[in-house]
Formats: C-alpha cells, sequence, structure tokens
C-alpha cells in the first residue's frame, strides 16, 4: 500500500488544493462527526481515514477497515453487522472499534440491500443517533469515487445514506487538479525507493520532467508510485532513464517502439488502449469492453495478461 501521509501527518503536497485538504483532515480530527471522503482511485482516501483516526482523540483505539466491495463476497455480511436474531447483535465487525473509527472503504460498491443493513445500523447503533443499549460511539468514515454524489442524486445509492455519512466531507482532488504537486510526489518517491534498494539518488533528466508534468496520472498519487518503483528498478545506478518511464505516461509513446519486435510493440499498445479504457470508465469492465469491441471475459484475460489490477 502507498503511504500518502508523512511523518508528520502532513500529506504530500504543497499546492493550494491539497493545502485545502490538508486542513479538513485535521478539523475532522477535531470532531465525532461521521466523515466521507470522495476522491478518484489512487488519491489517498484510505490514508486519510487512518490519519483521520492517528491525530484525534481516539489514536489509541481501534481502527477497524471494512472493505465494502468484499461484503457478501469473501465476507459475510452478517460478520460485519451481527446476527440477524438480535441476540449476538455486538459481534459485528461494526462493533469492535469501541472509541475509535469505523472505515468503510469503496462504501459506493454496496448493494441496495447492504446500503439499507448500514442505515439501519447507523440510525440505531451510532452515538449520534442511537438510544439502543448496545450503541457505540466509534466514528465512522467512508470513502467512495466522486460519482457516489450523482449516485445519490439519482437514488442508484441511497440519499438518506449519503447525507447521514456526509456530515462532514472532504473532497480530495485527482492529481491532474494539482499538478504543481506532481514533482514533489514523483521526488518524494524517488527518494524512498532509491534508499529502500540502496541506489544513489539521481537528476531528474529534463525529459522525464516534460513527460510526468504533461500527463494526467489517472492512477493518481499511487501510480506515480508505481511508475517509479519500476523505473528505480530497471535504470542503472545513478541514473534515470526515460526509456523507462510506463509506455503510457510517455507523450510520444510510438517512438519508443522502433527498436521493439512486433510481439512486444502489439503487446505494449494492448495494455496501452485497455489501461486508458479502463481509467475513462473508472474501473468499469463492461463499458471498457464495449469501447474496445472484445467480450468482458477477453478483456479480463487482457487484464490478467498483462497485471492490470481488476475493479469493477
Amino acid at each position: 500500500m502507498v503511504n500518502f501521509i508523512s511523518d508528520d501527518l502532513n500529506i504530500l503536497g504543497s499546492s493550494p488544493e491539497i493545502s485545502r485538504v490538508r486542513k479538513a483532515v485535521k478539523a475532522a480530527a477535531k470532531l465525532h462527526n461521521h466523515v466521507l471522503i470522495l476522491g478518484e482511485v489512487g488519491s489517498g482516501r484510505s490514508f486519510m481515514a487512518q490519519a483521520i483516526h492517528n491525530i484525534s482523540q481516539g489514536e489509541d483505539e481501534e481502527f477497524v477497515n471494512i472493505q465494502c466491495s468484499a461484503i457478501g463476497d469473501t465476507i459475510d455480511a452478517d460478520e460485519v453487522f451481527g446476527e440477524s436474531d438480535g441476540s449476538g447483535k455486538s459481534n459485528g465487525h461494526l462493533f469492535k472499534a469501541g472509541n475509535g473509527t469505523i472505515h468503510l472503504e469503496s462504501i459506493d460498491r454496496l448493494s441496495p440491500d447492504l446500503q439499507d443493513r448500514l442505515y439501519n445500523f447507523i440510525t440505531t447503533y451510532t452515538r449520534r443517533n442511537g438510544k439502543n443499549s448496545k450503541a457505540i460511539s466509534a466514528r465512522i468514515v467512508a470513502s467512495a469515487e466522486p460519482a457516489l454524489e450523482e449516485d445519490a442524486r439519482k437514488r442508484i445509492f441511497r440519499f438518506d445514506l449519503f447525507q447521514e455519512l456526509g456530515s462532514f466531507r472532504i473532497d480530495v482532488p485527482p492529481i491532474r487538479e494539482r499538478r504543481q504537486d506532481i514533482l514533489l510526489i514523483f521526488t518524494h518517491f524517488l527518494e524512498s525507493f532509491c534508499k529502500e534498494f540502496a541506489k544513489p539518488v539521481p537528476t531528474i533528466p529534463y525529459a522525464i520532467f516534460e513527460e510526468i508534468l504533461e500527463y494526467d496520472w489517472p492512477g493518481n498519487v499511487e501510480e506515480i508510485r508505481n511508475s517509479v518503483r519500476n523505473m528505480v528498478i530497471l535504470s542503472p545506478d545513478g541514473e534515470l532513464s526515460p526509456e523507462f518511464l510506463p509506455f503510457h505516461v510517455r507523450k510520444n509513446p510510438l517512438e519508443s517502439l522502433a527498436a521493439s519486435d512486433l510481439p512486444t510493440a502489439v503487446s505494449q499498445v494492448e495494455k496501452f488502449l485497455i489501461k486508458r479504457a479502463l481509467a475513462r470508465f473508472e474501473g468499469n469492465q463492461s463499458r471498457a469492453a464495449k469501447i474496445l469491441q472484445v467480450s468482458e471475459a477477453a478483456l479480463r484475460y487482457k487484464m490478467k495478461k498483462y497485471g492490470l489490477a481488476s475493479a469493477r
């Protein structure tokens, strides 16, 4: 996982946009309201949730992280919410945070039935609303992609649940909207990985400056981190070679294929187009497959072949 937060709990970046986020995180930590963090994939939502917990009065309490997309799949819903017969409600994961924090990661992936159960849990058992003898005092921090707001307006996502969780809201801007932070973040990871792999920190060539500042980074901070890691591993000691920038990051990617054999060139272009389609549709495989004119099964096969993360 990516560490988006420095040792003093300052979120990486110096732009006005990320400065507002930093202030909001610190403000949220002083309250005990539920918090909703909206941001694109790779923007650091989970680490901001952890930061809110760490700098709040409940930093010595439990931080319970629940991946909502796994509920009903690899995690049984009753393990999260407790038994449904009323006799063992306190056994659910949602009751284990004590006075700490419950982080509901990717809340936009909850099914309508699970949205109903979560809303009932919040209105029944949390300190803000609950009069139940088993009420808990933990803060709920939910995180999701920005499209959640539109889904709530269209009632695709339960609107009253959206409002309940959004009593304090933090919007994390994507990297393309705070380009002045790119170099700082790139340099941070460059120094970190050079130290990890016992390599001298190289000077960043102008050609790389140009490429990284013009690229939109749809995978945000996590994509920068992965790109820098690969470059440090592949480049000679004391150097940082533009040829090891990921194919899709390069401004003129086809120029790099001149020395490639045909199978390698085809694979690189194919991977580039799949990544771009997935980024365009925020990981929605069905829509990406349609625009690429391949079946979803073929897309999943190629994603596995190229080591691309599966989303939805």
